[in-house]
């Protein structure tokens, strides 16, 4: 297996705004994700959906993502009422709560906001679950300038959320970095037209990112400091 990181230096040096996905990528909380899908279809007396499935629509407004794993993915009615039982849920679970960093994220994000990088958060999350983060980890209202969330655009992958970050940046596509774990991440970053990098710490593993075509690929987020 050979990591596609050649070009990563070059492209970081012409980058000014570099955007993350939140779960998978700087957070280690799938199996927190996966956890409470489960116990929420579980509760609703719905099939419960698989692992592989969950991780399929993570990346999605959460909405969307339920609405997709329903015996009727036509069902807004229930889709609705499942995704508020879902908040229900986490709410009061006690076990899944806590926003939980990959190891050595916070001083990437420093190292790349010393070195004069826009930060962004482009996240499925909706802004009530970034301001969760935030809660959990108050240094990170300060190092992110712009957050883009699932309620603010359409739904990954539409480049919406991408081109907002862009507006928001005063930023060419050119010049900004999308990182994500996710295929929906990649697929977005390519419909905006900016650049990919995809990493293995989330939902996909190096075939299906090197299959997609992923610009860039590496293990984990925090590999990219050594590009800077």
């Amino acid at each position: 297996m050979q990591i596609a990181d050649e070009g990563l230096k070059e492209c970081l040096a012409q980058c000014q705004v570099v955007a993350f996905d939140v779960d998978g990528t700087l957070t280690d909380s799938i199996e927190q994700i996966i956890l409470c899908f489960q116990r929420t279809f579980e509760h609703a007396n719905l099939p419960i959906p698989e692992p592989d499935a969950i991780k399929g629509t993570i990346g999605m407004s959460l909405h969307l993502g339920i609405q997709s794993l329903l015996p009727d993915p036509n069902d807004e009615k229930l889709g609705a009422e499942v995704t508020q039982l879902y908040r229900d849920t986490f709410t009061v679970s006690k076990d899944i709560h806590g926003t939980k960093l990959f190891l050595g994220v916070e001083d990437l994000l420093y190292a790349l906001k010393d070195k004069g990088y826009t930060l962004a958060i482009a996240s499925g999350k909706s802004r009530v679950g970034v301001q969760r983060v935030f809660d959990d980890i108050p240094s990170f209202k300060d190092l992110f300038s712009i957050i883009c969330t699932g309620d603010m655009t359409e739904s990954k992958p539409s480049p919406a959320m991408m081109q907002l970050i862009a507006a928001k940046a005063n930023a060419p596509m050119h010049k900004i970095l999308g990182v994500g774990d996710a295929l929906l991440d990649v697929q977005m970053f390519r419909n905006a037209t900016c650049h990919e990098l995809g990493v293995l710490s989330g939902v996909c593993d190096y075939y299906d990112l090197d299959d997609a075509d992923c610009e860039f690929i590496l293990p984990n987020v925090t590999d990219l400091k050594k590009y800077l």
